[in-house]
């Protein structure tokens, strides 16, 4: 059985540069490629106010007409006691889903007003308690916000994960077989211990690191193989940037990484700047904007 998973975050509505023209292209993208499911790895809005929430919420009502959807909350989101609201409008942090022969385990790295991400001893232990009850012939899916290693081309390492050595230990204890997450806003795969760490980029605005451009994942995966996607939120161009070969073995299912090319390093093809590309750049302060009519 064939599933497909979109794989969003950070679309932070309320931000500066949030754009309403790839708010479109991505739910038309998304419909056009019709996926199993949708995952979002937080930050839905910028400051956790009641109205960005509002707007998050009728977003992600809109996804929810394509496919069952699965939210957990961002650092942003946890800003002026915005979790208020996510519970009000979005749901639980913290979850436990099945769809087919996947499980999916939604965790809450967001605290307060503050950019650090911490997962905590309850939920380290409700992890593993969960983990412990999936049958070994299940694909297990983690999904939070916060990076759990470092992701090149996002500059000095900050923000990190606080208790991520514990969560590591338990992910590869249990063998999960997908990490999911967002919030440097750079995408990134990267394959440890057989497990693979997926970080989606900003999807909706254009604050972009360096050269970095709005994008979100796509995963394909069926029995045999996993290949992931990094799809360009400006103009739907896709590229490959990840294959898995899955092989059964009498503790689970290992993977094994068959291609693998650096997602921060991907462009899309015949990408030109846009006007409100050059005014979301002088927005953000990047005095490099000019460089954008040279690529």
């Amino acid at each position: 059985m064939e599933a497909k998973i979109i794989h969003i975050s950070d679309v932070h509505f309320g931000d500066p540069t949030f754009s309403d023209n790839l708010k479109f292209n991505i739910l038309s993208q998304i419909q056009d490629n019709n996926p199993d499911m949708i995952i979002f790895a937080g930050d839905l809005t910028y400051n956790g106010h009641l109205n960005e929430y509002d707007n998050a919420n009728e977003f992600i009502d809109e996804l929810k007409s394509i496919a069952e959807v699965h939210v957990v909350p961002g650092n942003h989101d946890a800003r002026n006691v915005g979790l208020v609201h996510f519970e009000n409008l979005i749901g639980k942090p913290i979850f436990k889903r099945k769809s087919g022969k996947i499980v999916i385990l939604g965790l809450d790295s967001a605290r307060e007003d503050i950019n650090d991400g911490n997962i905590g001893p309850f939920q380290l232990q409700w992890l593993k308690s969960e983990l412990e009850k999936v049958p070994k012939n299940f694909g297990k899916i983690v999904v939070l916000h916060h990076h759990l290693i470092p992701i090149p081309q996002t500059g000095r390492e900050r923000n990190i994960l606080l208790d991520c050595g514990d969560l590591l230990q338990i992910l590869q204890d249990h063998h999960v077989d997908l990490v999911l997450g967002g919030h440097k806003h750079v995408p990134n795969v990267v394959t440890l211990e057989n497990m693979a760490i997926i970080n989606s980029g900003t999807a909706t605005t254009r604050r972009v690191r360096g050269n970095g451009h709005p994008c979100y994942s796509e995963l394909i995966l069926n029995e045999e193989e996993l290949n992931a996607y990094i799809v360009f939120t400006e103009n739907g161009a896709k590229k490959l940037v990840a294959k898995y070969i899955f092989e059964e073995t009498d503790k689970g299912v290992k993977m094994h990484s068959h291609k693998y090319e650096a997602a921060y390093r991907i462009r899309p093809y015949n990408q030109f700047p846009s006007f409100q590309d050059i005014i979301a750049q002088i927005i953000c302060g990047k005095s490099h904007f000019i460089n954008l009519l040279k690529n």
